[in-house]
């Protein structure tokens, strides 16, 4: 499945974000908790914010954050990298919740 996307205005590590791209790798093991709108909840929450490195892979940087939604403040994991010539795409690689919310 080809991922979907989303225009948005946000500022994450000092990219201006134009667009999100959400893959559809989470609905393969989260889609019973997981969607789109709470993916874009958890990319709002990365907004003005800079977060180190995670991993490299094949020179690819990969990012990731632990984010509480929600009223009963479930912990959410989100996995992002960002591409596009003036890095203005923020690519969600995966999103889900985090057990016994844990940080």
């Amino acid at each position: 499945m080809k991922p979907v996307r989303y225009k948005f205005k946000i500022t994450v590590n000092n990219h201006s974000i134009s667009e999100v791209l959400i893959s559809r790798h989470y609905l393969e093991k989260h889609s019973s908790y997981m969607n789109d709108e709470i993916i874009l909840q958890l990319v709002t929450a990365l907004d003005g914010h800079n977060f180190p490195v995670d991993s490299i892979t094949n020179g690819v940087e990969y990012f990731v954050a632990d984010i509480e939604l929600g009223k009963s403040e479930k912990t959410y994991r989100i996995i992002w990298l960002f591409e596009g010539e003036k890095m203005e795409v923020l690519g969600v690689v995966n999103a889900y919740r985090r057990k016994g919310n844990k940080k």
